[in-house]
């Protein structure tokens, strides 16, 4: 695994409270929003938009609408993966945020808020932030997770992608994302390697961040890699004998839930990625504690906040307030 390590060239600018890191493609309505709320926040923010070869004209767009941003374009598509392990290194504050093009901040204090658990706590490498998916259009960790109860700062096994806050020099010393996972699960390997180095990750004490879930998701890319990425992740940090009893349980565990035959091609399709990846990469396993895993076994989820009744509104949808003068 690569080696990340911090950009310099930036080092006599003024530093941020906080970096806000977006990647995005072809959603371009979306990305706006969730960019107008990062300006909103009531703390001092850097925003870096990762656009992925759009085709619909986002980089121009937020660039005009929001000319403060960091927009980073490429020749080809990379994935997100690879975006947020820049974001690592691009970003000038200390604490990253990561956001989904399709999420934005409905409270101006949201950043702020989860800024003071990591004051108050030097062991807290991450913040799973709060977060509600109120159309109903169920994003993969809806779907794993059964809501449970949680307290702020409780610890929970991982963090999902859409609403989350890292240390950088945490992400960095662990190595950051594996950029093969492509998509889905890379948040859960991080976590691992995050707490066998023990940092924690806890759940934040904030408003919640809307997840709209975009309806241009693709369920059946969702579900290939994420067999794949199970199995995978598994293999990579599962110590013996764990692994043994994981590697029978998984794949029966992923081809009984919600099962459909029309799916079940498909899950066999993964779970044959996830056994031929594990082939490619077994010289990368450098499995985590074993008291490690089955702390991280025993703990809850991040999973949405039950939600009834009309979808917050982004923070700052209001020219008022932003804070900010309207760009043309």
């Amino acid at each position: 695994m690569a080696v990340l390590s911090r950009s310099s060239e930036t080092a006599e600018q003024t530093v941020p409270d906080a970096s806000v890191v977006i990647t995005t493609r072809n959603r371009c309505d979306e990305v706006l929003v969730a960019v107008e709320s990062c300006f909103a926040q009531d703390c001092k923010v850097e925003v870096l938009v990762y656009d992925d070869c759009s085709d619909d004209g986002t980089a121009v767009a937020v660039k005009s609408a929001f000319p403060e941003t960091r927009v980073v374009t490429f020749p080809g598509r990379v994935g997100y993966i690879v975006n947020r392990n820049r974001g690592f290194r691009d970003a000038r504050a200390p604490v990253v945020f990561s956001l989904d093009d399709d999420a934005y901040f409905s409270e101006p204090d949201i950043v702020s808020r989860t800024l003071d658990m990591f004051d108050r706590d030097p062991s807290v490498a991450a913040v799973a932030i709060p977060y509600i998916e109120p159309l109903k259009r169920l994003s993969l960790s809806s779907l794993r997770y059964s809501r449970k109860s949680l307290d702020p700062g409780a610890d929970i096994r991982s963090y999902i992608g859409c609403a989350h806050a890292i240390r950088i020099d945490a992400a960095l010393a662990a190595g950051g994302y594996r950029d093969f996972f492509v998509h889905q699960h890379e948040e859960r390997d991080l976590c691992l390697r995050l707490r066998d180095a023990g940092g924690r990750v806890v759940y934040g004490d904030s408003a919640p961040i809307v997840h709209m879930v975009s309806p241009k998701r693709s369920s059946a890319r969702v579900m290939l890699y994420g067999g794949r990425n199970q199995i995978l992740c598994e293999t990579l940090n599962v110590p013996f004998p764990d692994l043994l009893v994981r590697l029978v349980r998984v794949p029966i565990g992923m081809i009984s839930y919600r099962f459909q035959w029309s799916t079940l091609p498909i899950k066999l399709q993964s779970l044959g990625a996830g056994l031929m990846e594990t082939v490619r990469r077994w010289h990368e396993r450098k499995p985590v504690r074993r008291a490690t895993f089955r702390a991280y076994r025993a703990l809850p989820g991040h999973g949405p906040e039950p939600w009834e009744g009309e979808v917050p509104p982004p923070c700052g949808e209001a020219p008022a307030a932003t804070g900010r003068e309207e760009t043309a």
